[in-house]
């Protein structure tokens, strides 16, 4: 008997992947779409006039690229939990103390993604917002991993891989879990330039009053600059500490 709960339009699935191979194209024309989804242009057409109707696409020439009605549904997203807000505050207290960059990220679908980036240094770029990032790689996906069981793991392994994006990224699923017990003995994760190279990271997750994992924070930069990894996770662990404090004062219940 088909699952109702598992059934999807595969309309919906068209127009996503579209969405999908625009941002990752960087935008795009409509063979280009079309070749790298492997479908009819005359079915890409369709979908981006659709999209363009319901203002998530706009065309430029050519060429079609996210509008940025999407970025008004990530902010909106971004804005529906209080929680983040105190996220915020406390990123931007913790740059201010180490110099450095300061990211808090969330995991969603097995990803993590940046909700803030604040950099002290105005000439720095810093990652974007909105930025995924794999688990397993960075500082604030392990994180976040070693405050999770191990069959969650497993399910975000199982969902996403471990593909290698440096010389340094874990590829082992023994590996990364012998890390993540590394992790939950010292109390935060080290990324060493396994995500970029030239780019280290400590990071420290953040748990609700319920100890459900929320997110985490890390401190970011290259490796002959930042401070130790001690130095590093003693600011992280007591900006943590003030954070879950203040959540769990806001929602007492």
């Amino acid at each position: 008997m088909t699952d109702p709960d598992a059934r999807t339009l595969s309309t919906t699935e068209t127009s996503l992947a579209i969405v999908e191979a625009i941002d990752e194209m960087g935008g795009a024309r409509m063979r280009d779409i079309a070749e790298e989804l492997d479908m009819p242009t005359s079915t890409v057409h369709v979908h981006l006039r659709t999209l363009i109707q319901g203002e998530f696409v706009v065309k430029r020439g050519e060429v079609y690229h996210l509008a940025l009605h999407l970025f008004h549904l990530g902010e909106q997203a971004r804005q529906r939990d209080q929680r983040f807000d105190l996220a915020q505050e406390k990123a931007h207290e913790l740059a201010d103390q180490c110099n450095e960059e300061v990211s808090f990220a969330v995991e969603e679908y097995g990803r993590a993604i940046i909700l803030y980036n604040i950099v002290s240094d105005p000439s720095v770029a810093g990652f974007q917002v909105g930025r995924y990032f794999y688990m397993h790689n960075s500082a604030v996906g392990k994180a976040m991993l070693a405050a999770m069981d191990d069959e969650r793991v497993a399910e975000i392994v199982d969902r996403r891989g471990l593909p290698q994006v440096t010389d340094n990224t874990i590829t082992d699923r023994a590996a990364l879990f012998a890390e993540l017990d590394r992790t939950r003995e010292r109390g935060y994760a080290v990324n060493d330039q396994e995500a970029l190279d030239g780019l280290r990271a400590v990071g420290v997750p953040v748990t609700d009053p319920q100890g459900e994992v929320l997110g985490a924070f890390d401190i970011s930069g290259p490796p002959y600059r930042l401070p130790d990894d001690d130095e590093l996770a003693t600011m992280l662990t007591a900006a943590v500490e003030e954070l879950e404090a203040d959540i769990a004062s806001a929602n007492p219940f």
